[in-house]
């Protein structure tokens, strides 16, 4: 290898090394907000009883009841199904000074 290439190996090596450095320094977060990349545990039912159980609830809360031959479907189908009503139940999304009050500013 000539002089050129053990100095970009080097130059590689020196930039690594620093953001490793970065990196570690930066270590916990303190501000004492912790953030998943899942949503926790228990919101999603895992078994087909305590899907259909929440996916009732859900219906309930629109007004409506299980659909009819709600039985032959799949849990998956079952699924889909409880995080749809979920959405619809939620409504629009915020918009505006809904979405963040403090954007606007105080005096504005």
């Amino acid at each position: 290898m000539g002089r050129r290439a053990w100095c970009g190996v080097a130059a590689a090596f020196v930039l690594g090394t620093g953001a490793a450095v970065t990196v570690s320094a930066l270590g916990e977060p303190t501000s004492g907000v912790t953030v998943s990349p899942r949503p926790p545990a228990d919101e999603m039912p895992r078994t087909r009883q305590a899907l259909v159980a929440k996916w009732e609830q859900e219906r309930a809360e629109a007004g409506l009841g299980l659909p009819e031959g709600w039985q032959k479907m799949s849990t998956d189908e079952i699924r889909t199904a409880y995080v749809s009503q979920r959405r619809a139940n939620a409504g629009p999304p915020p918009t505006g000074a809904a979405l963040d009050p403090e954007f606007a500013g105080p005096d504005r």
